[in-house]
């Protein structure tokens, strides 16, 4: 809840992955029983990490929502139960296939919110932290970056697409410090967009400021820019997409990763010089042992509770997608023993360092379409040609919009965003590209949803008919209702009507 994750608790000595720091014994200095205060910068950076970019958990359940994302259909239903509000785009996301109710389908709320008191918290007072001004600067920036990085997102969920005719529309509180407020309304979409792009060019200050060099776990000006980038294309300000992508990947005169050259080897590595930063603890999302060792091929959104069998896994509809001769289907997707395929940017096979990453294909993605929908048609093309070539065998078997099609630029604009669910699968993109482009590229997505029932304990069974779930283009389902636990306590804050998804036949 917004007016509970305004009190910060500071216990910071847990467990942390990515090598950030090893020891907690002089993290924070006692000041009473009851309360521990951050003194240094490398407290504040420890505290900053620890919260917002290591325990980052929420991110795959996007994907639960797309049509990425697919049943197993020899899984039980109870199996399938626990996110079938998120799969099935439930009028009431929070009940359960068996109609309990559950926080785990909608927390994003609370966690980004937490994010966001952490990184009010760290600009408040990271002027009177001990350490250079350098440091100084480099960690407020990475805070301004958390910020932004949080109500971008929150915006994207709680709140309608940005367009000219929502601008006004309620979006989401905007919290710029750490007072606790009983009762807030939604500010609107426009209002917070304006903060996420003030917040960004705050942190490229920072960052340009300081003369610290800091690994890719910490965002840094290049992620900044990216952030920035993608907050242009949520809002279809064109010109604003490719003068920033622009000035990234100018800076990244060593280019693209080319898969082609090692198609089995690991994308997210300190050595690929196309990541720009990495986050997200990958033992959040999987069993690993004290050494990192991972002790299960299917993360625990995907598997039933009970068994490693994955219950939720790769629609065909994406696997079938790739082009002939594509090399990222190897390393972007991961067999299980259960007859389906489940997304491994978590996995070994994908990153060497956190789950989720900024690269910069995504630069040249966004400059893409941004030219397509300018009309530029010849430079859309080059930007979208220069990611695939290095992701193809041959990039002449790839079957690129006629030119001579009707409304070429409106088809390769198309393209490019189909493009963007090749390269991004499975890292927080599709949700936010479908429900951004439903005003003209309409999808209408279907799940369907298998009811199956075991005589024993087993996490498979026999199919006892099927449901199926229809989420239409500009649903008002893609926008999600703020968790039952906000809205009990703060009566002030509007809500949205959700709709009923299931289909009118149901075998």
């Amino acid at each position: 809840m917004l007016r509970v994750v305004m009190l910060l608790a500071l216990s910071l000595c847990g467990g942390v992955a990515g090598g950030l720091f090893s020891s907690c014994s002089d993290f924070l200095k006692e000041e009473d029983k009851d309360q521990v205060i951050p003194r240094t910068i490398e407290q504040y950076e420890a505290m900053l990490h620890q919260h917002g970019f290591l325990k980052v958990t929420w991110f795959y359940k996007s994907d639960l929502m797309t049509d990425d994302i697919t049943e197993n259909a020899s899984a039980t239903t109870t199996a399938k139960n626990p996110y079938k509000g998120l799969y099935a785009w439930a009028r009431d996301v929070e009940r359960t296939g068996s109609g309990e109710r559950t926080s785990a389908t909608n927390n994003m709320w609370e966690q980004l919110y937490n994010d966001v008191l952490v990184a009010n918290y760290i600009i408040e007072r990271a002027d009177d932290a001990e350490g250079t001004q350098s440091q100084r600067d480099y960690l407020i920036g990475e805070a301004y970056f958390l910020r932004a990085r949080s109500y971008l997102e929150l915006v994207n969920i709680y709140a309608p697409v940005y367009e000219a005719s929502t601008a006004n529309a309620p979006g989401v509180p905007l919290r710029l410090g750490t007072g606790v407020v009983n009762d807030y309304e939604r500010n609107s979409v426009g209002e917070v967009y304006r903060q996420i792009e003030s917040d960004l060019k705050d942190a490229v200050a920072r960052f340009d400021a300081s003369k610290e060099t800091m690994s890719l776990w910490h965002p840094n000006k290049k992620a900044a820019l990216l952030l920035l980038s993608r907050t242009y294309l949520y809002k279809g300000e064109w010109q604003k997409v490719v003068d920033t992508a622009s000035e990234l990947i100018a800076m990244c005169p060593q280019g693209l990763y080319n898969l082609r050259v090692q198609p089995n080897s690991p994308v997210v590595t300190k050595s690929n010089p196309e990541v720009l930063h990495s986050f997200g603890s990958c033992s959040e999302l999987i069993i690993t042992d004290n050494e990192g060792v991972q002790q299960n091929d299917v993360p625990n959104l995907y598997k039933d509770n009970s068994s490693s069998i994955a219950v939720y896994g790769v629609s065909k509809s994406l696997s079938t997608a790739y082009h002939t001769g594509d090399c990222r289907p190897y390393t972007y997707f991961f067999p299980t023993s259960s007859g389906i395929d489940v997304p491994a940017k978590w996995h070994t096979q994908f990153t060497k360092l956190g789950a989720y990453s900024y690269r910069l294909a995504e630069a040249y993605l966004s400059r893409a379409e941004a030219y397509a929908a300018l009309g530029t048609t010849d430079k859309a093309l080059e930007d979208v040609r220069k990611v695939i070539a290095t992701r193809v065998e041959d990039i002449n078997k790839v079957a690129f919009p006629s030119v001579n099609a009707g409304d070429y630029a409106l088809q390769l604009r198309k393209f490019i965003v189909d493009e963007r669910r090749l390269e991004f699968c499975g890292e927080n993109h599709r949700w936010f590209d479908l429900r951004r482009t439903t005003s003209w590229y309409p999808q209408e997505l279907t799940h369907v949803f298998t009811l199956s029932v075991s005589a024993n304990s087993s996490s498979t069974g026999v199919a006892q008919g099927t449901e199926t779930y229809t989420l239409k283009a500009q649903s008002p389902n893609y926008t999600f209702e703020l968790p039952e636990s906000e809205t009990e306590v703060n009566g002030a804050i509007a809500p949205y009507e959700l709709r009923e998804t299931i289909s009118p036949v149901t075998k």
